[in-house]
């Protein structure tokens, strides 16, 4: 499934490169058009977690009251479902979990797309690709035999046959086993991989002394503690308030911790991929934090989910 994926987003790719002669902006392009596909879960996302949000206080309210007679709590619990017109699953945030794995397979299936650009986007030849590959590593190899041999003066010493027996067995020396596409490109030229003076086929792990492939990864975890912060102030503004794992009868994940570690890991993620990838996920966090705004704007327009979810006084 994620290699389908990866060579049809190849093909949107292609055409998108085709229009506009520039990886990174096409990038850009593809990245505003996967988000425009998602947009109908993105709303149903964001209103999932904002019941969720609302239904909590209330659903710990009937398990205070009702917590020792599991049968009436069922009983209040299911009231409480149909009074506010949601489901099990809406009232738990679970719905919006299940929309967010929904995009897993699709950020997977961009990194396959853009760590074989030959294969996935050009949609070369796999004959060709392999050419392309065992005449980089001839290349390579030679070059490295010839500095050893300019070295170390005495081509029987032990260095010089261990290295040749690597060289005969390893083609890792030579070429990375994931990104060798991307070096195939760089090489000959292939494809056009710069954008803002960033080449976004290198991976920074990668490339610890070029601080110029640090940009995309932090900006990419300042975006996304950006759209946590914002999300929280918006709450805090309408007087939702996630509450502490330790406060609540019913077992919580702890948001603060989730919402503190988020931002890193992603940052490390990006960090450790081609800086496309990391481009996609900058790009799609910024949209996603003007959708966040343009639809809470929106939403106050609508009384009935300022209103929130309601509870019946029971006598």
């Amino acid at each position: 499934m994620i290699q389908a994926l990866a060579s049809l987003f190849g093909y949107l790719m292609n055409f998108i490169c085709g229009l506009v002669s520039n990886y990174g902006l096409a990038i850009i392009i593809f990245t505003i058009l996967v988000k425009l596909l998602l947009i109908p879960l993105t709303i149903k996302q964001q209103k999932s977690l904002q019941q969720s949000q609302k239904m909590q206080p209330l659903m710990q309210e009937l398990q205070r009251k009702y917590g020792n007679d599991q049968q009436k709590l069922a009983e209040e619990y299911q009231k409480l479902l149909k009074e506010n017109n949601t489901s099990m699953l809406g009232s738990t945030g679970c719905a919006g979990c299940l929309i967010s794995l929904i995009q897993i397979p699709i950020l997977f299936s961009l990194f396959y797309m853009m760590q074989s650009p030959l294969t996935h986007i050009m949609k070369m030849d796999p004959v060709k690709i392999e050419a392309y590959k065992n005449e980089l590593i001839a290349e390579r190899k030679a070059a490295a035999i010839a500095e050893i041999e300019a070295n170390s003066g005495d081509y029987l010493s032990g260095e010089y046959e261990q290295y040749l027996a690597n060289a005969n067995s390893e083609e890792a020396i030579y070429v990375h086993p994931t990104y060798y596409e991307i070096e195939i490109i760089k090489e000959n030229d292939l494809m056009d991989l710069n954008f803002l003076g960033i080449n976004l086929g290198d991976v920074a792990a990668n490339n610890k002394g070029n601080y110029a492939l640090l940009i995309i990864p932090v900006t990419s975890a300042l975006l996304t503690y950006l759209s946590v912060a914002i999300t929280n102030w918006i709450n805090k503004k309408k007087g939702i308030v996630q509450p502490k794992p330790e406060d609540s009868e019913i077992p919580l994940p702890d948001m603060r911790i989730m919402n503190a570690t988020m931002p890193i890991l992603l940052g490390y993620l990006a960090y450790s991929i081609p800086q496309g990838v990391g481009l996609y996920w900058t790009v799609s966090n910024l949209i996603g934090i003007l959708q966040t705004l343009i639809m809470n704007i929106g939403a106050g327009k609508d009384k009935k989910l300022l209103d929130g979810p309601v509870i019946q006084n029971k006598k």
